[in-house]
């Protein structure tokens, strides 16, 4: 949430080293916690969705730490030259795939982590064409594009946020029963195969 609020510009807003503490600790601490304990109850989708979101923003939070100055061999430009937007773009294509793959398994659980995961490429994409347009010195498109990018993960950081109180009722024998959209039940009469056996996985 907080990250796609930056991106937008909320505030006056600008850069990420202010808050990049979120990309070490508020975020990957958490889920790779999740990553253990969903590894031990069993629960494979969720586990590797952690594991997923958790090697991201470790990677992507190490372009945004001043102290490594990663951008120092790109001349004087830096940040700002061509080559170092390229990678960055590049890097966020790659993972805006690897995002859509999980899209693709997500139909076997329910209508939010299915939106999450188509909203979430498309995020990834279209802030990779923002810094494709830095490196192309067209920086209206290019903040145009960040702040499309950012909005679409706004919608994403609430999806999740959703999805946290649906699994904290469940969790605590709450009587509130948040709807989700079950896919799985769709999915099983199509293959012809029973439900799954692990209830987590609707959830």
């Amino acid at each position: 949430m907080t990250f796609s609020t930056v991106m937008m510009g909320w505030g006056g807003a600008e850069g990420l080293s202010p808050v990049v503490g979120i990309f070490f600790f508020v975020g990957p601490v958490l889920l790779l916690l999740s990553l253990v304990f969903e590894w031990i109850m069993g629960n494979f989708f969720p586990m590797m969705v952690s594991g997923l979101f958790a090697v991201f923003w470790l990677s992507f939070g190490m372009l945004e730490l001043p102290t490594l100055g990663l951008a120092a061999p790109y001349s004087t430009a830096g940040a700002a030259s061509k080559e170092f937007n390229a990678v960055v773009a590049l890097y966020l294509l790659i993972w805006g795939f690897a995002l859509l793959t999980f899209f693709i398994f997500a139909l076997h659980t329910n209508c939010v982590f299915a939106a999450i995961f188509l909203l979430a490429p498309i995020a990834t994409w279209i802030l990779s064409a923002s810094y494709w347009k830095v490196s192309q010195n067209q920086y209206e498109a290019a903040e145009t594009l960040r702040v499309a990018g950012g909005a679409l993960l706004f919608i994403v950081g609430c999806l999740g946020w959703y999805m946290v109180i649906v699994t904290m009722a469940g969790e605590m024998y709450s009587s509130i029963k948040l709807p989700v959209g079950d896919l799985s039940r769709f999915v099983a009469r199509s293959l012809n195969v029973p439900n799954p056996p692990n209830e987590t996985a609707s959830v």
